[in-house]
């Protein structure tokens, strides 16, 4: 099902451009852009010997990202996020009690790198409606805080790396250079992220 979303998508972003109608300032081939995010789609959990609850402290994803455009409606580039948090685990070392005891705080953080392709589907005056596909590599570090491991047995993930992704429909609003925009999606820039960006010219020869 997963499979069969993201091949719509990617179908959808690419079949836009097609109809689109822009009249963007050409000039601009090149954009770079702050962005922040929630929800991403990275991360790994724990397994533990133990019932467990734990409680997420998920500060969100920040991204950052350069693109070059080849005309008014495609671009490439490359994207970096990073999505950190902390994850508190408590166990329940007897079944069926409401009791909890702390098994460890762990701050965990990924970082993801993509090569992201962007198109520019439509725009009425200062408004743009974009779409934007990544892919790329995602690298997660793992550090254990207050871990009692006489207690409880912590079994690391085995994986440290994956494969990263996004699809986003988004919306910007610009002046001139500046723009301001919202999307959303899923992947590791979050269902749900907004920033800022810069275009600017090629130099002149």
């Amino acid at each position: 099902m997963k499979k069969r979303l993201l091949l719509l998508s990617l179908s959808i972003v690419l079949a836009l451009p097609a109809i689109a109608q822009l009249k963007t300032v050409k000039d601009y081939r090149h954009e770079i852009s702050l962005g922040y995010g929630f929800h991403a789609v990275s991360g790994d959990d724990f397994d533990f010997d133990y019932p467990f609850y734990r409680e997420v402290d998920n500060i969100g994803a920040f991204s950052a990202a350069y693109t070059h455009f080849f005309d008014s409606i495609v671009g490439v580039g490359v994207t970096y996020c990073h999505d950190p948090r902390i994850i508190t685990y408590y166990g329940n070392p007897r079944p069926g009690s409401e009791e909890r005891v702390s098994i460890c705080t762990l701050d965990e953080s990924s970082h993801s790198i993509m090569a992201h392709a962007k198109f520019n589907c439509f725009r009425y005056k200062f408004l743009l409606i974009y779409g934007k596909f990544d892919a790329g590599i995602c690298f997660w570090d793992y550090r254990l805080q207050e871990y009692h491991p006489e207690s409880y047995e912590v079994r690391l993930p085995s994986q440290h790396c994956c494969f990263a992704w996004q699809f986003a429909f988004g919306i910007e609003a610009s002046i001139g250079h500046w723009g301001l925009f919202a999307q959303t999606g899923i992947g590791m820039e979050g269902n749900t992220s907004f920033g800022i960006n810069y275009k600017f010219k090629n130099k002149q020869p």
